[in-house]
């Protein structure tokens, strides 16, 4: 063999021994600390427990500049569950971001709004915000099967829907529960591979944080001033709202097994539909038709109008179980101003204080006084 080519493969082992060992050090040192942990791994929903962050904003100009981060003992944002809990009115809520309220303070969050002024009224209220920072129904389900049911609340109020549009399966936030090796396909296999190590996790996530960027779903501050117009063909509408409808039919069935959960534990599941700024509307604070507006530079063509009607769809398979279970539509009562969101979805210090007045309205009529709800 040539000089030259043994060299030349000298340097690629080289090379490669370098890869192999770095990737070694790296795995090592995330086990040890990763500054973005998985929520689930090895097909357990994993919750952070008492931890306490003070954090600086720099990024979203209408939040807190400080936003003080808690989980408590059980992993949920709110007060430690009380001892004696015979007579307590439990109440969880569970849902993705916009639950979580990630980037407010604990006391602004709109769960913990809610706890107030429900709390307030009746002492014997406890209430915990178990939202989950990406989370879809499939994540709710673990949420539920795995944390929720143990604590027997009596309510859980479940925000939904936008995480679930245009899914039927698990994203990558919710598919990192596979403990196996999935060989049905060369793409699944690889991803379940590098689900079982902290840098595949890691990367999985950074790579879902880039999807839902693209979607518009990341915590990031619109300046609806600098959005611009995107009409949509009449053609196009008509298509994609077509496609929607094996989604819709999963997303249903989820929905329906996080009802039977809940009722077989005798836990009453409140379902609320999930309000944003898509839609056709003229905003009260900048005086801008919305409707038009792109969401993101989306080569489909998706823009404020079609986002809205495509989640108003989902919102839908919420309102079809309003003779089952309690449904609260949010999503109509909930003003389009841009005032309560910093982005399509996340709402401002503003906008929680506003859905905690909403919700507080309409659950205080069946937890508190059932019997004049129905007269």
């Amino acid at each position: 063999m040539p000089a030259a080519t043994k060299n030349i493969l000298r340097k690629v082992k080289s090379i490669g021994f370098g890869i192999i060992a770095g990737i070694i050090i790296c795995e090592l040192v995330l086990r040890i600390y990763n500054p973005s942990p998985s929520a689930i791994r090895n097909g357990k929903l994993l919750l952070p427990a008492n931890q306490k962050k003070i954090f600086t904003n720099n990024w979203i100009n209408k939040l807190d500049k400080k936003i003080h981060y808690s989980r408590n003992s059980l992993g949920f944002r709110g007060p430690e569950l009380p001892s004696g809990t015979a007579d307590l009115l439990s109440i969880i809520t569970v849902g993705g971001s916009t639950t979580e309220c990630k980037f407010l303070s604990d006391s602004c969050t709109w769960p913990s709004r809610l706890y107030e002024k429900l709390h307030h009224e009746n002492p014997a209220v406890w209430l915990n915000n178990a939202g989950i920072d990406g989370h879809t129904t499939f994540g709710h389900i673990l949420m539920i099967k795995e944390y929720v049911l143990k604590i027997k609340p009596r309510y859980i109020l479940l925000m939904t829907g936008v995480n679930d549009v245009e899914l039927d399966q698990p994203d990558e936030f919710d598919r990192m529960n596979e403990m196996k090796i999935n060989t049905s396909s060369v793409k699944l296999f690889l991803k379940s591979l590098v689900n079982h190590t902290e840098l595949g996790r890691s990367f999985l996530t950074y790579y879902q944080l880039r999807v839902s960027y693209k979607k518009g779903l990341i915590h990031r501050e619109i300046n609806l001033n600098e959005l611009i117009d995107n009409p949509v063909p009449d053609s196009i509408i008509a298509k994609k709202m077509d496609h929607q409808t094996p989604y819709l039919h999963a997303y249903r069935q989820r929905i329906e097994q996080i009802i039977t959960t809940c009722r077989q534990a005798g836990i009453t599941p409140v379902l609320i539909t999930q309000p944003s700024l898509y839609g056709s509307y003229a905003d009260p604070v900048t005086h801008l038709l919305i409707g038009n507006k792109w969401i993101t530079k989306d080569p489909n063509g998706v823009n404020c109008s079609l986002m809205g009607k495509i989640l108003e769809v989902y919102n839908d398979v919420l309102r079809s179980f309003s003779q089952k279970v309690p449904v609260i539509d949010l999503a109509m009562q909930m003003p389009k101003n841009s005032a309560y969101f910093y982005d399509f979805t996340h709402v401002t210090n503003a906008g929680a204080e506003k859905i905690a007045d909403i919700l507080f309205s309409e659950l205080r009529k069946f937890i508190f006084y059932p019997d004049k709800q129905n007269q």
